[in-house]
């Protein structure tokens, strides 16, 4: 009953599709996690999660909870499942070191607190710079019974690597943790849990830091971003929170559209997955990507929540 060091996944060697195969039961990676770390290559899905099983689970344990979203995937959807969560919890926001430096991340948190009604205090840190490193470690010498937890590619992984020195998998990949894994250090218990799966329309994750991209967009003309197109009914300044590499084009409206979505002032329009949108005046907009792709919130930078 041997567990992978990098998933854990019971470990098996009788079907190579199944989570755990590994061809050497005496290793202490299965071949998913031996390939995604070294060669970057996913071999298999592996077992899809049901959020709401999983939610359960993490409810039945004992413990403290560290639950982990990252700063372009805060919206309801993510929120809501955090707040279904009945133990003593934290919400922690990662990937700190992609935030623009234009942000005030004091009142960043204090918008995100406002707007979704957070109870709780929100930590902003990051496997890369080290961030408020210190408050995690703080909180698991505290509570000695710590589960991570999040959505997939929230960083759950990277966090407990560096607090830890553990060798758990980190990929971009969804599902990359397929059981709870738990480790045991100078008596905290630290438990890795699978990640919830988000309905996002792409995910993407940035390498480097955001650069906020401002159009002016007249009214005959729209935004293409990847394959997503976004015009706005009346002239308007969009400031754009994206990974840089995605592809941003403003091209001339060739035809009618339906301007069906209500954007008030100062607002964000929040694609799941790859980002925000904040929109300076109040319009109607055309997106041509499914309803359950996108959010309308108040802005969580700029306009009424000032940057300085």
């Amino acid at each position: 009953m041997k567990k992978c060091l990098g998933c854990g996944a019971i470990l098996q060697d009788n079907d190579s599709e199944a989570p755990g195969y590994t061809p050497k039961i005496g290793e202490d990676l299965c071949m998913r996690c031996f390939k995604l770390k070294h060669y970057g290559v996913l071999t298999n899905a592996g077992k899809t999660q049901d959020n709401m099983i999983l939610l359960k689970k993490i409810n039945k344990k004992k413990g403290f909870v560290i639950f982990l979203i990252d700063f372009l995937n805060i919206y309801e959807d993510i929120i809501n499942i955090y707040k279904k969560i009945t133990l003593p919890k934290i919400l922690v926001i990662t990937k700190s070191d992609l935030i623009p430096k234009n942000i005030k991340k004091h009142k960043l948190l204090k918008n995100i607190k406002d707007i979704y009604e957070i109870n709780e205090d929100i930590i902003l840190t990051s496997a890369k710079t080290k961030e408020n490193i210190h408050l995690l470690e703080n909180i698991c010498l505290t509570e000695k019974n710590v589960i991570f937890t999040g959505f997939t590619n929230a960083g759950k992984s990277s966090i407990i690597n560096t607090l830890i020195g553990s060798n758990i998998t980190v990929s971009k990949c969804v599902n990359t943790t397929q059981e709870f894994i738990e480790k045991k250090v100078d008596g905290v218990i630290i438990t890795d849990a699978p990640g919830f799966i988000s309905n996002n329309y792409i995910d993407n994750v940035p390498k480097n830091i955001v650069k906020p991209l401002s159009y002016q967009l007249a009214s005959k003309y729209y935004l293409k971003i990847a394959n997503i197109d976004i015009a706005s009914e009346i002239s308007n300044n969009l400031t754009l929170y994206l990974d840089n590499a995605i592809n941003v084009a403003k091209r001339k409206i060739k035809e009618e559209l339906n301007y069906d979505i209500i954007v008030p002032s100062n607002y964000d329009l929040v694609i799941k997955g790859l980002g925000f949108i904040r929109f300076s005046h109040a319009t109607k907009v055309y997106i041509n990507i499914d309803s359950k792709f996108y959010e309308i919130r108040p802005t969580i930078i700029g306009g009424n929540y000032e940057q300085d």
